[in-house]
């Protein structure tokens, strides 16, 4: 065909098909017969102008087709945008309400205790990367009645001890610190006494100094004493996991899974005030 088409005949063939058609478009429009010259190039060249017609069309259905595309393409991205920001915003409203929860947590604790202790709530902003598990710094401090030494808690179990104070934040050594030391009890058996020592870890503790006749057993809850200065009577440390003898054999060691999960800790409770509890006597003297 392209062949034909660099043809020197083609060309005179196509300049002739063109005078004619403007001979015809020129001739009067009112004739009611043709001429037989006019019927053979017309119908020659309704091939032609058929398959310039469907070209045409092709042509318009294609544009219509790249636009449609086109269109598609920005609703999709319309779309993607639509979707990224409503995952965006329900990623943000799970988050407020798992703080929420946290928050609702802290408050039914600390009204549920506001006879013992004097309770500041605090929010975890800060931990030293070298000592995860050795302190935490929260968002309050010494305008909000914190200062050393007062003990940290969560609804779950103690926290820790404050270590130092500024004016707007304070410093928090946690129970998992290999230097901190708690006097400690057994819940359900009163008699078994020893002390907590932090190993560096989140998920592990140790009691020390348990008699070697002391009738401890695993998943026994192990509280505060009340013997410190520091850490109030009753408070929840953590749970049996083993108990081990010494080699001496005069006493026992136990390792204790913390109440308190310290690598998710966000809020935390200072205890500011101890209420000493209320004399009976006094009470039915009233």
């Amino acid at each position: 065909m392209f062949k034909f088409v660099g043809k020197k005949g083609f060309w005179i063939l196509l300049v002739v098909a063109a005078i004619f058609l403007v001979l015809m478009h020129y001739s009067p429009g009112t004739r009611t017969e043709i001429t037989t010259a006019e019927k053979l190039l017309r119908e020659s060249l309704t091939p032609l102008q058929n398959g310039l017609s469907g070209l045409k069309r092709g042509l318009s259905s294609v544009s219509t087709g790249l636009e449609n595309k086109q269109e598609l393409a920005r609703q999709l991205e319309q779309m993607k945008k639509q979707n990224d920001k409503l995952s965006l915003e329900n990623q943000q409203l799970r988050e407020f309400k798992a703080e929420a929860q946290r928050l609702k947590t802290l408050l039914d604790y600390k009204q549920a205790n506001q006879e013992q202790y004097d309770l500041v709530v605090a929010r975890v902003i800060g931990r030293q990367p070298n000592n995860w598990f050795k302190f935490i710094t929260l968002d309050k401090g010494a305008r909000d009645g914190i200062s050393q030494g007062m003990p940290v808690i969560s609804a779950d179990g103690l926290v820790g001890r404050v270590s130092n104070v500024s004016f707007n934040s304070s410093q928090v050594t946690l129970i998992t610190d290999r230097e901190m030391a708690v006097g400690a009890i057994t819940q359900s058996k009163r008699e078994t006494q020893g002390i907590i020592e932090g190993m560096g870890q989140s998920n592990s503790l140790r009691m020390i100094n348990i008699p070697y006749y002391s009738k401890i057993s695993r998943y026994e809850r192990v509280v505060c004493s009340g013997l410190s200065q520091f850490y109030p009577k009753g408070v929840l440390i953590g749970y049996v996991q083993s108990v081990e003898k010494e080699a001496n054999g005069l006493l026992l060691t136990a390792t204790i899974t913390p109440a308190v999960a310290f690598d998710k800790l966000e809020e935390v409770m200072v205890i500011t005030q101890i209420h000493a509890p209320a004399d009976v006597s006094d009470e039915q003297k009233e």
